[in-house]
């Protein structure tokens, strides 16, 4: 089975550490030591700080020069004349060959938007609805009332959580019934309690997704906690790879 990762960054730290790997070369020495065959990736720089446009400029060319990196941008608000607008990001994303788009990124000090409601961001979600481009939203901190909001207001929009809680099912379960589109990065911090056996027997493989979280965390343990589950082959596969493959190919820009 071909295993992609959802949840990877590269590219220099705004605020860099010392010991994680950031350059192209070092994050495609770890895939090929996981046997990861492709990942989405987003741009370092705008965990700390940074602007969005140079962020996702630098991601299109990291990704231009590895095959092997899928771009996802993050998502940025202008309000001057001089800033680019939503059409301008869009076009970006296509000229990238882009399939994602972050909302929100893990171990930002400060949030890109400063509101998630409708009135901010209402047109950059009803174009990723209407677009079918996932939106990735790290969930580590914010309350779960706020995801049934935005999938509520956007019932069409592919949300994926990552950074979910280990102990999240208690709110991620009845999230997952109300919400057809909502779907959750297993890896990183989310492991759903009793193996994916016993989340596979309230939901169907589709609505989980492969994510390492590198460079901060390591791939292998969730890798091997999927391959030997005792779950069918065809949901292995569709859970490391063949979910997000069809994620992607769904983008209509």
């Amino acid at each position: 089975m071909e295993i992609l990762d959802c949840f990877c960054g590269v590219g220099d730290w705004a605020t860099k550490d010392p010991i994680l790997p950031s350059r192209t070369d070092e994050i495609v020495r770890l895939m090929d030591h996981f046997g990861v065959a492709k990942a989405l990736v987003y741009h370092n720089s705008m965990k700390f700080s940074g602007w969005a446009p140079d962020a996702n400029q630098q991601i299109a060319e990291i990704c231009q020069k590895e095959p092997r990196f899928i771009p996802a941008f993050v998502m940025g608000l202008h309000p001057h004349d001089s800033g680019p607008a939503l059409g301008d990001y869009l076009a970006a994303l296509k000229a990238a060959k882009g399939k994602a788009v972050w909302l929100r990124l893990p171990a930002t000090p400060y949030r890109q938007a400063r509101s998630y409601a409708s009135w901010l961001i209402g047109d950059w979600l009803r174009a990723c609805s209407e677009k079918r481009i996932p939106v990735f939203f790290h969930a580590e901190d914010d309350d779960p009332t706020l995801f049934h909001t935005l999938c509520s207001e956007f019932p069409d929009l592919r949300l994926i959580l990552t950074g979910v809680i280990y102990v999240g099912d208690h709110f991620l379960y009845p999230l997952l019934k109300q919400h057809r589109q909502l779907r959750v990065c297993l890896g990183q911090m989310y492991i759903p309690s009793g193996n994916p056996g016993r989340f596979l027997k309230h939901f169907t493989a589709d609505r989980l997704l492969f994510g390492s979280g590198l460079p901060e965390f390591s791939p292998g343990g969730m890798i091997a906690h999927v391959q030997y589950a005792d779950i069918p082959d065809a949901d292995k596969a569709r859970i490391l790879g063949g979910n997000l493959q069809e994620l992607m190919q769904e983008v209509r820009l």
